[in-house]
């Protein structure tokens, strides 16, 4: 038998770990956050943190799935066109009320939808299947093929007992008609992960400095904010510490600003050596390294240790300063971690198997994450890039419907190979950008 995988405190830091290995160091640490219960109007998104029963029976009671007339199969049996049954109509029940005295034989009870069925009736002749109108007290029957249907049970939705929504349920439209089905106005939930966001770099310029970026002398800071929506998307709760200059001081009264949050996402100065001050400043504050550098593509110099914050540990990501890579490193690495965070049971993005419609590369010695567009319209789906896979790019991003996954040891998917895609967005993407 092997030996058990080492723990964060028995081995302090690796580098450049294989892409299996580093998601593996990082999800094994995650651990699902207290519950709190909300009303079920703001429960939308949100996981479960226990099983819900059902207490009651639904529907309560037999009712009918059609308007028309609940009768006895035997007294339709023979019902046709040419010889339409005759029945005595007794009474009508409407939805909500009492279901009345029972079907005799020869008789019929006017029904709606959703009203409850009399008694030993066991079909609903649909009205369209009757001519009602030309014998008041009376209908003819004129087709016998809903004999022994359109009833639909008491219990056929759910009976008391039945576990109808599960510990790490995502809370859904359809999930909040099943709550209220429950007869529940509030539910337990997980809390939702409060993640700090700091971006580092003294050329970053926030919108407010857009100048600068005209005339060469900056580029934006797009990373912060879209981290910032990642982690919303994410079930998580954004808290941007702003962006710090190339500064131990200012980078330190930041970090410390971000000590309640339950996890914390540097951006920029990834690659942790001995002169990077992200790295510098959460060594002076305890900083506990797990591993620095993946054998990946976008995003190699990326992250992950453990920050002492009165008396507990808090998770450190170290993102890539570059958009794609740190939005490829978040998807793969964050995203996950914080959707466990918040009770959900699935947290991995949908992977399909598709169709290269042109050549994918990468380099053979690491597992690379190809931006690509997916043509639904062909079965299975066919991927093409979406445009040049540099990692200081934005536009990709907003084209990108997946990840084309080419592992470690495949240098190239030929056109018309199957490929992995990781889906990174259930909504259709925008045009490719293509270079002139």
């Amino acid at each position: 038998m092997s030996d058990p995988p080492p723990t964060r405190f028995e081995v302090r830091t690796a580098d450049w770990l294989s892409f299996d290995e580093a998601q593996r160091r990082i999800f094994t640490e995650a651990r699902r956050l207290a519950a709190e219960l909300i009303d079920v109007s703001d429960s939308l998104g949100r996981a479960l943190a226990e099983d819900l029963k059902a207490t009651a029976t639904l529907p309560p009671w037999d009712n009918s799935a059609m308007d028309g007339y609940a009768v006895l199969g035997d007294d339709i049996a023979g019902a046709s066109p040419s010889t339409p049954v005759v029945l005595t109509v007794t009474g009508a029940v409407r939805a909500g009320e009492a279901p009345g005295a029972p079907v005799e034989p020869g008789q019929a009870v006017r029904i709606m939808t959703g009203a409850p069925v009399p008694a030993s009736a066991d079909s609903v002749v649909r009205v369209e299947d009757t001519d009602a109108e030309a014998n008041p007290g009376s209908v003819r029957v004129l087709r016998n093929r809903d004999l022994g249907r359109n009833i639909r049970p008491a219990g056929a939705d759910m009976q008391i007992g039945d576990v109808v929504l599960r510990a790490g349920h995502v809370v859904t439209p359809g999930a909040v008609a099943a709550l209220s089905s429950l007869g529940l106005t509030s539910v337990s939930v997980v809390r939702r992960p409060s993640v700090a966001i700091l971006a580092t770099g003294d050329e970053l310029r926030t919108p407010d400095r857009y100048d600068d970026v005209r005339i060469g002398a900056g580029v934006p800071e797009s990373n912060g904010p879209m981290l910032a929506a990642a982690v919303t998307h994410a079930s998580g709760v954004p808290i941007r510490l702003g962006t710090a200059a190339d500064d131990e001081l200012d980078l330190r009264a930041r970090i410390e600003n971000a000590a309640d949050a339950d996890a914390l996402v540097t951006i920029g100065g990834a690659s942790m050596g001995e002169a990077d001050l992200v790295k510098r400043v959460l060594d002076d504050l305890g900083f506990e390294q797990s591993f620095w550098r993946v054998r990946m593509r976008p995003g190699s110099p990326f992250g992950f240790g453990w920050l002492p914050r009165q008396g507990r540990m808090q998770p450190v990501f170290g993102l890539p300063g570059n958009p794609s890579s740190a939005f490829v490193t978040f998807e793969l690495f964050v995203r996950p971690f914080l959707l466990t965070l918040a009770g959900h049971r699935n947290v991995l993005r949908r992977t399909l198997r598709c169709v290269a419609g042109e050549l994918l590369k990468g380099p053979a010695d690491l597992t690379c994450f190809l931006r690509v567009g997916l043509d639904s319209g062909s079965h299975p789906a066919q991927v093409t890039l979406v445009g040049p896979q540099g990692s200081g790019l934005v536009r990709t991003l907003l084209a990108a419907d997946g990840l084309a996954v080419l592992r470690d040891g495949v240098g190239e998917i030929a056109e018309g190979e199957l490929v992995d895609v990781m889906l990174i967005d259930d909504a259709p993407a925008a045009e490719p950008f293509r270079t002139a």
